[in-house]
Parts: C-alpha cells; structure tokens; sequence
C-alpha cells in the first residue's frame, strides 16, 4: 500500500485548476424555465455478451473461454423540449476496422433518426477500448437500447462536475517516446489527465437515471494471455457505480487515451487488478456523483464536421469531429483515432465551456494513433509508424476549439 501511495504522488499531476465541487451534498439549483419547456431523460443497457466461444479483439486474436463480465451497449437520450441528442456507449476495443466505419456509424444514426426524430449529427457513439471485447450485434442493441430508453424517458435534471483522481491511470511514454510496458514503474514526467468526469441525470424524485463517465485511460489491465470477455476496469467501474446507484445506467466515455494506461498502478495483469482499479474508479465517480448540483432544464446543442488531418503521404485523413454540449458542459470527440492525453488537454484548455470532457475512439473507423507534438519530436513508435503528419496535431485541435466555440455561441 505503501509503494502504492508513493507511486501516485511521484505520476505527473497538471497545474490545471477544475471548477471546484460543493463540499456538501448535491442540491437542486433554481433555473428559469422556458415557457412550455422541460427536460426529459432516458436511460437503458443491452446485453450483447456472445453466448459461445468468439475471436477477442486487442492484442494478439484470440478465442475466448469463458465470460469476466458481460458486455453492453449503453444508451441515453436527452430531450430538452427542443433539441435531442443521444450518447452511446460501446464495451468494444473500437467501433470499426474497417474503411466503411463512417458508412456504417451513418447507418445506425438514419436508423435512430427514423426511430425517434434524433439528427444524425446530435448521436454520439464511443468505444471504451477494451482489449477483452469481440465482434458482435452492437448496431442492432444501440437500436434497442435508444427505443428503450426513448421509453423511459421522464421528466429530469442534470449536471455536471469533475475532479482530479490518482491510482488508476498514468502516462505509458517515457520523455525520450520509450514504452512504459510493465507494471508498478512510474513516470513522473509523463503528461496525464487526471480528470474525471461526470454527468449527473436524476429524476424529479432524485432517483439517479444515469451517469456519464468520462476518464483518459487504455482498458489493458488484461493481458493476451486472458481468454475472458471482459470490459476490463471500465467495464467493472460501469456495473459497480450502477450496483451503487441502483437503477442508474453509467456510460463511460473513453478519453484521449493514445498514451495512457495503468501501468504504473496495476499490480499485474489479471482479473484481480481490473476488479480493483475498476472498483476504485466507481468509487471515485459515485464521490463525484453525490456533490453535483443539477438544474430542471438546461439547452442542449450538438454539431458534428468532418474535417481533413494532413497525412505523411498524399490526400488528408477523413475525420469526424463533435460536439455535443449540455448548457455549460461540452462534450468533444476529437474522432476514432487514438489520440495522446496532450491533445485533449489541449482541447480543454481552449475551450469556452466551464466544463469540457474530451472522447476519442469516437464515430468511426479506428484511425491509428495521432501522437502529441512531443511524441512526433522524439519519434516514438506510434509517430514512426501513423499515418498522420505532425501538423495533423495543430490542425485537430484548432478546428475542435473552433467547433466548440460555434457551439457555445448558438446556446
């Protein structure tokens, strides 16, 4: 425990300042209201663990022997009595390798839209980037977890607050781009984001609907030689803080997590250690949970662009990036690649929301890594071998600012 404690305080904190939270406990803050407004939530989970054996997707491939936990599709819905948007929640390493992704996140979106009237561009959908997950009907559960929760909605507040937390992740770069690979070896000079973030959605009993996680950290406690399906610490942090909160959903959103991993707090690689850190995070999110103030209704805006990321050799790479925002709470989605900490860091300090909580492994076909500007500088492996160009870093980041300014003036 004691080596453990050293650790956490020899890892790279920022000098980044997050809005506090209440000491006390949460309270429901007065709002005016738009006339014949009203803020509605809804919340559901489909089960989409496979019932026999199936190839694993991270790392080496490999056939699965049995079940961990078992995987889901999550979904919210939020109607502010003008504007719809819908989060989804994938247990899978990404959501597409194959160059059809963009067609295919285009697909469901229609499917959703003809489903519930949601514009294509205010659906957000993110892999957690487990590397225990598999191939599976996860198209098919979003429909049915959307219809689902589309049917729970009810009448709802929301809010959002974040903290920094310490023990779970850290950076897996060393200052020269040489890989941090084993566990318990610290890295104090290695950048991380240490935020977690959270979206408090209760109703007007204060009964908690669902919980959106955001935290910047690869799902990889579990090795290749683990032959069980499993979300890894997110997918066991999703389950505890529904187990703690009972009837709620938790969402986790996966951050900019290209260089992040738990590396320097897990113990070893097995079912133990993501059990542990994964508890320890839901503990973490139910702290932060129980000092969110909310609000009976707040505007909603999303906006989505495809842009162009300069590539090494010839045309750009196709990328979409989104913003989904919640009154003063912003969600950016950089695009599906996986993006270093630096990038979104970078992204949240630009923008003009109070809060900003920033997803990769977003809305696509898996891009490869897009590396920070110090991991092009010393070429680590992942500079070496992506296909973006360094400018591709300058040229995300400035057109996710300007798309997070876009929004936040048409609030």
């Amino acid at each position: 425990m004691k080596r453990m404690e050293s650790l956490a305080r020899r890892v790279f904190v920022g000098g980044r300042e997050l809005p506090p939270l209440p000491r006390r406990p949460s309270k429901v803050l007065e709002a005016e209201v738009p006339p014949g407004r009203r803020l509605q939530a809804g919340a559901a989970k489909v089960d989409v663990t496979p019932s026999g054996p199936v190839t694993i997707r991270g790392f080496t491939p490999r056939t699965s022997t049995g079940v961990h936990r078992n995987l889901y599709v999550r979904a919210l819905v939020l109607d502010d009595g003008e504007e719809k948007l819908a989060v989804l929640s994938w247990e899978k390493l990404n959501l597409y390798h194959t160059p059809d992704g963009f067609e295919r996140v285009a697909d469901l979106r229609e499917r959703i839209k003809e489903l519930i009237g949601i514009p294509p561009e205010n659906v957000l959908i993110n892999a957690s980037h487990t590397h225990s997950g598999c191939e599976g009907p996860f198209e098919e559960a979003s429909v049915e977890a959307v219809e689902l929760a589309w049917r729970n909605m009810r009448e709802a507040r929301i809010g959002a607050g974040s903290k920094m937390i310490y023990g779970i992740g850290s950076n897996r770069r060393l200052p020269d781009g040489t890989g941090l690979w084993g566990c318990n070896q610290p890295n104090p000079e290695g950048i991380m984001d240490n935020e977690c973030g959270v979206v408090r959605i209760e109703d007007m009993q204060r009964k908690i609907l669902a919980v959106l996680i955001n935290y910047s950290a690869h799902p990889s406690v579990l090795d290749a030689n683990n032959t069980l399906l499993s979300g890894d610490y997110a997918g066991v942090a999703m389950a505890e803080v529904e187990d703690a909160l009972e009837g709620s959903v938790a969402l986790f959103l996966q951050g900019c997590a290209g260089d992040t991993g738990t590396h320097t707090f897990r113990r070893k690689r097995s079912i133990s250690e993501a059990e542990r850190l994964g508890r320890k995070l839901a503990k973490e999110v139910v702290g932060i949970v129980k000092h969110i103030d909310v609000l009976p209704w707040v505007p909603l805006k999303a906006k989505s662009k495809f842009i162009e990321l300069p590539r090494k050799g010839g045309n750009g790479i196709k990328d979409e990036i989104q913003v989904m925002a919640m009154d003063d709470c912003a969600i950016a989605c950089v695009g599906s690649m996986e993006a270093y900490v630096d990038i979104g860091l970078k992204v949240k300090q630009a923008s003009p929301f109070k809060h900003t909580f920033t997803v990769a492994y977003s809305n696509g076909p898996w891009l490869g890594y897009l590396p920070s500007e110090h991991g092009f500088a010393v070429n680590d492996p992942d500079a070496r071998e992506t296909p973006f160009a360094p400018d591709a870093v300058k040229v995300l980041i400035f057109e996710c600012t300007e798309l997070l300014k876009e929004v936040r003036a048409e609030l």
